[in-house]
């Protein structure tokens, strides 16, 4: 018997006794309890407790025949499609009731997620559930990892917008290039993703490199109005300041001229 199946078993919710008499009922059925608790190593005292449980469950029959009782199991295919029918009612019917509990309790909270794997998890589920629009600040390191839902995302009819440093082939959707100096980008490297979602929901990550990242994600209207603001007003920042031309010197203060400048080498793809 292989111990794999039996583990399989329980994590579905069988005992380990449960788990043993089922699959020596798959071996040699129909079976008396008295014939099922040899081959299953199933005590005798709790053979018919047992049996009576996998019946109750649906994975065994029970058979009448000259005065005996006799047990088969259920098909497998049978009856791991009812157990799948059932769970998914079940999560269907959870999901509604727990979204109905916390539809504001996450509203306000700054929620904080270490590990690279998990940063790039939460980014991909956000944009894998994206209805309307996605804005996403991100290194060309990053894009990689988030191109296949972006490009689903595309597909679905999803407005997708992507900044980064340098062009990235990305199908249907806009992207914006901001040309960044070598100080620019290395202090960029440190923020690695900037995404928004529907206008509802707002992931950054920091320091995103293996074992390292980290990143904040929110549903606050506050923050996700203020990064999703940033993220759409740089998009039209090289165009803005290609129209003023030289006087775009008289319009910005000098104190802010460092900031913009890598806007003046902006484009939009």
């Amino acid at each position: 018997m292989k111990r794999d199946t039996l583990e399989h078993l329980v994590d579905l919710g069988f005992s380990e006794y449960e788990a043993k008499a089922y699959v020596a009922l798959l071996r040699e059925s129909p079976a008396t309890g008295y014939q099922v608790s040899k081959v299953s190593s199933v005590p005798r005292s709790m053979i018919y407790e047992v049996l009576g449980k996998l019946t109750a469950r649906g994975a065994a029959m029970e058979l009448h025949k000259d005065g005996k009782t006799q047990y088969a199991p259920v098909p497998p295919s049978e009856f791991l499609n009812q157990v799948h029918r059932e769970h998914e009612a079940l999560v269907t019917a959870l999901r509604d009731d727990l979204d109905d509990l916390g539809q504001t309790s996450d509203m306000e909270y700054v929620w904080n997620i270490e590990g690279y794997d998990n940063v790039l998890a939460k980014a991909k589920e956000m944009i894998s559930q994206a209805e309307d629009s996605v804005y996403t600040a991100v290194l060309p390191s990053t894009f990689h990892p988030l191109e296949a839902a972006l490009t689903e995302a595309v597909a679905r009819g999803v407005r997708v917008v992507v900044y980064s440093s340098r062009s990235l082939n990305l199908s249907g959707a806009r992207v914006v290039v901001a040309s960044m100096s070598e100080e620019h980008l290395k202090r960029a490297e440190g923020l690695g993703l900037v995404l928004v979602v529907d206008g509802a929901e707002v992931l950054v990550g920091e320091r995103l490199a293996a074992g390292q990242a980290r990143s904040s994600w929110t549903r606050s209207p506050l923050f996700v109005l203020i990064a999703e603001h940033h993220l759409r007003t740089d998009l039209y920042l090289p165009r803005i300041l290609d129209m003023l031309g030289d006087r775009a010197e008289e319009v910005i203060h000098e104190d802010d001229w460092e900031l913009f400048a890598q806007a003046f080498e902006g484009t939009i793809d």
